[in-house]
């Protein structure tokens, strides 16, 4: 038979056939690439990256969905056109043709369902990312508002000094907790989406969105009650507030009613002094309307309700409502007794003719007395006539009442109010001297230190000036905001009560000494730059001309040096017009703080005028003292004996004693030390007296190679610098014994006439030192001496301590001391001598092998006639401490 076959139609078939073959292969390759690119691609951590990712995604998944729906009715097309073909429906190839063509089809329509299933899946992970993201944009955003909130509310500390100041502070607070509320309420919401999130089990990570809703609900909380507690707090001061005015108003009330009452008429009429009295117990009757029962319980009221803040204000009612309360008790004390009608009975009186006559001089003596008295009540100021108790004068004009006691009582009276008006004499004088310095620091930064930076005095500006203020003015600027912003303020706050202000200057001590020590520390330097230039300048006559200054800039540049020196003078005044009790410990405290203060800021003027020091003075530790001394210097090295005494002015620092020599440049005011010599605190010994003279001292290195006698101005000085280095000394030998040697005890051990105690160069990983205090013990003058000793100190190793008793005994303390060597030594006593002699040197610098491995630490002190100390152990020795450690 014959089959129908047409060549032409079959290649056209095939290639139509390859066409769509390629065509389904491409648009699966474009998926394959797809599906792939989204397991690579990575969810954005915000909003818009996720918007967008989400858009992209979207577009390429429309755009290949297209290429299915196209391929597929390209094939669709295809099979048709196969299918339709009447003349080849015979043709025994269109089978296998129209076969292939399902099959790709089928494919094709499969690949769009997964294709179609897998986008549903990743676009529903994308939005549920997206809302992920917009609830932690959401918890961000709240977080920064929240902590603008917290700040905010926690920079409310303010609570007002007035009822009128309060309400204001409490409509704002409400008003800030209205514009809050609104942050609160939208947090409500994020934290109702963030529930929802995890509604969706399985989607959303626990740890991720339920810590974000507990912190958000943690602040609103916070803020809330912080905002509801400040309300609380103002309504409280307000109340106080009310207090505090309605006790004022008592407290002028009282002192008006004290001080319109004459207590002469109610001398002379017992009515007025009972009608005056009325007056008074209805004025304390009337802490009533504060619904008190008497005026003590003010302070009770105020103490629950005072805060750090009205302490000050509080502490000032109080005093004043103590004071009213205190004068009227006085006052209703004394209008009782006047208020008595004496009676006048009827009795018979048996002359007397032993009564003298009235002397030629006129009235007796007691009698000028209450004259006296009279006039000095008449003259007496209206405020202290509450105070004053009258009930020393007659109630008939009877002057046998008066009595010496009186008198003297009056006079106390009399003395206590003029320390008072001389207290509030120098109060005032210290808060207008305070305004007065604050205006005319205020005065040289604006005509002075501004004008330099000012474009319309610049070109007057000298060149050596320019950018120079710092050192022109130091720190003036600083000196006045805290002058003008803090203790001015301080001042005003409590000048009314004499305890405050001393309280003032304890409590802003560091604060004084750091401003003013610097900036004393930069006089120096200022003097030198305005020593380039003078006082004729234009720009300074200029400056200085505008502000209408009679003294040029340095004089004022001078003022805060004046006015901490003003200071010590006026809480001196205070303090001897002040009675006995706190506020006179409080005034001393302050004064001592005054007093700290301008010594350590003398001492560092002092200290920036030391020349020629070879390293860093911040090295040796702080500045202690300073004074001039006449010292003689002996020195083994050099033999010559230096008979005439050679001026220096010493420094002693904690690490450190340092020699100048103090010198002035020709035309200058200013000294200068000059460094001559410098001893270390590590390598010294102390001898606290020197025959002869109670005014020297001896410190001398080890072996007494090098010693220096130093003769101080007096003998207050001399003890000052004593006791200082001796407490450096004793500081060393307790930082020696270290925490490990504490363990070790202490015991007797009997040793015979001359004992040596070696010591290796290593002890428990310290470094080699030894430390003592030797003492001599001569009969007419026993001289205490301390050294400490670093490894410098001894050329040879560690020294062999010799010591040799004066009634042929040596004790030490050691392990295996009997007890009766110990009664021995309690019994006959014993002492050491140890002069550092010649002899005993030799013995020193011998360097033995060492047989033990101990350490010694030895105090001496002696009892002698020019101020050394004394621990007697016996009416006949010395006492000398050891402490022993053997290895």
């Amino acid at each position: 038979g014959t089959l129908i076959y047409s060549h032409h139609e079959w290649i056209q078939q095939r290639i139509s056939l390859e066409k769509f073959s390629s065509l389904t292969h491409q648009v699966s390759t474009e998926l394959d690439i797809f599906i792939q690119t989204i397991h690579d691609t990575e969810f954005p951590n915000s909003v818009e990256a996720t918007q967008k990712l989400i858009d992209v995604q979207g577009g390429d998944y429309e755009r290949l969905k297209e290429e299915i729906l196209a391929a597929a009715k390209h094939g669709e097309t295809l099979l048709n056109n196969i299918k339709g073909n009447e003349e080849i429906k015979e043709f025994s190839e269109r089978t296998g043709n129209v076969s292939a063509i399902e099959r790709l089809l089928v494919q094709l329509e499969e690949t769009e369902r997964r294709f179609d299933e897998f986008w549903r899946t990743h676009r529903n992970r994308l939005q549920q990312c997206l809302e992920l993201r917009r609830f932690e944009q959401d918890f961000r955003e709240l977080q920064t508002i929240f902590d603008a909130h917290l700040k905010c509310v926690a920079e409310m500390t303010e609570i007002g000094e007035s009822v009128e100041r309060v309400d204001t502070l409490m409509a704002d607070t409400k008003h800030y907790q209205e514009l809050s509320r609104v942050d609160i309420e939208r947090a409500g919401e994020v934290i109702s989406a963030g529930q929802q999130l995890l509604g969706v089990r399985g989607v959303y990570p626990w740890e991720i969105v339920q810590p974000k809703c507990d912190e958000l609900q943690r602040v609103c909380d916070i803020i809330s009650e912080r905002l509801v507690k400040r309300l609380e707090i103002l309504s409280k001061n307000r109340e106080l507030m009310e207090r505090v005015e309605k006790a004022n108003q008592w407290c002028a009330n009282g002192v008006e009613l004290l001080a319109s009452q004459r207590i002469e008429k109610c001398s002379a009429s017992p009515e007025i002094a009972e009608q005056s009295l009325q007056e008074i117990q209805a004025f304390i009757a009337s802490a009533a309307e504060f619904k008190l029962s008497s005026p003590s319980e003010f302070k009770k009221i105020f103490l629950e309700s005072t805060t750090p803040e009205t302490k000050a204000l509080v502490s000032q009612v109080l005093q004043r409502i103590d004071d009213v309360s205190l004068m009227c008790d006085k006052r209703i004390a004394s209008l009782k007794k006047l208020a008595v009608k004496p009676q006048r009975p009827v009795q018979t009186v048996t002359p007397e003719p032993a009564v003298p006559l009235q002397p030629q001089g006129g009235a007796p003596h007691l009698l000028r007395r209450k004259h006296k008295a009279d006039l000095i009540h008449e003259f007496r100021p209206r405020s202290m006539d509450g105070v004053i108790d009258s009930s020393s004068g007659s109630l008939n004009g009877d002057t046998t009442g008066s009595s010496p006691d009186s008198a003297s009582h009056l006079q106390n009276q009399q003395d206590a109010e003029a320390r008072r008006v001389h207290r509030g004499h120098v109060l005032t004088e210290l808060l207008e001297t305070e305004r007065i310095y604050v205006n005319e620091m205020a005065s040289i930064l604006k005509g002075y230190r501004d004008q330099m930076l000012s474009e319309e005095m610049m070109h007057l500006v000298p060149a050596s000036l320019q950018g120079k203020e710092d050192i022109l003015f130091g720190n003036l600027n600083e000196l006045y905001t805290f002058h003008n912003e803090i203790f001015l303020k301080d001042l005003e706050n409590c000048i009314s009560t004499t305890e405050l202000v001393a309280l003032c200057f304890v409590q802003r001590r560091d604060t004084f000494y750091r401003l003013y020590s610097f900036y004393c520390q930069n006089i120096p330097r200022s003097d030198r730059l305005r020593e380039t230039l003078v006082d004729t300048h234009l720009f300074l006559q200029e400056c200085q001309k505008r502000l209408g200054h009679k003294l040029p800039l340095g004089a004022y540049l001078l003022k805060p040096v004046q006015r901490i020196t003003k200071y010590k003078l006026l809480l001196e005044n205070l303090l001897s017009s002040s009675d006995s009790g706190s506020c006179t410990k409080e005034l001393q405290k302050a004064l001592d703080c005054m007093l700290i203060v301008l010594r350590c800021v003398n001492d560092s003027m002092h200290q920036v005028a030391i020349t020629g020091f070879p390293s860093n003075l911040s090295q040796q530790g702080e500045l202690l003292l300073q004074d001039p001394f006449q010292v003689w210097t002996e020195s083994k090295k050099d033999l010559r004996l230096r008979k005439k005494p050679q001026q220096r002015h010493i420094f002693l620092y904690q690490k450190s004693m340092i020699f100048c020599k103090k010198t002035s440049k020709p035309g200058h005011n200013k000294s200068t030390y000059q460094f001559k010599h410098q001893l270390k605190m590590s390598q010294i010994g102390l001898t606290e007296s020197v025959r002869g003279d109670s005014t020297r001292f001896e410190v001398w290195l080890q072996g007494r190679q090098e010693v220096h006698t130093i003769q101080a101005p007096g003998e207050e000085v001399k003890n000052k610098w004593v006791t200082e280095i001796k407490r450096l000394l004793l500081n060393q030998l307790e930082e020696l014994k270290g925490e490990k040697i504490k363990q070790y005890s202490m015991n007797h051990h009997g040793l015979r006439q001359t004992t040596s105690w070696d010591t290796p160069n290593i002890l428990l990983g310290m470094p080699q030192r030894a430390v003592s205090c030797d003492a001599s013990s001569e009969s007419s003058n026993r001289n205490s001496n301390c050294s400490s000793s670093g490894d410098d100190a001894y050329p040879h190793g560690m020294p062999q301590l010799s010591t040799t008793t004066g009634n042929g005994h040596a004790h030490a303390h050691a392990n295996g001391g009997s007890g009766a060597d110990k009664e021995q030594q309690e019994a006959c006593g014993w002492s050491s001598d140890y002069s550092n002699s010649e002899d005993e040197m030799s013995i020193i610098e011998d360097n033995s092998a060492p047989r033990f491995m101990n350490f010694l630490s030895q105090w001496t002190y002696n009892a002698d006639s020019n101020g050394g100390g004394s621990y007697p152990r016996s009416s006949k020795s010395n006492s000398k401490f050891y402490v022993s450690v053997e290895h």
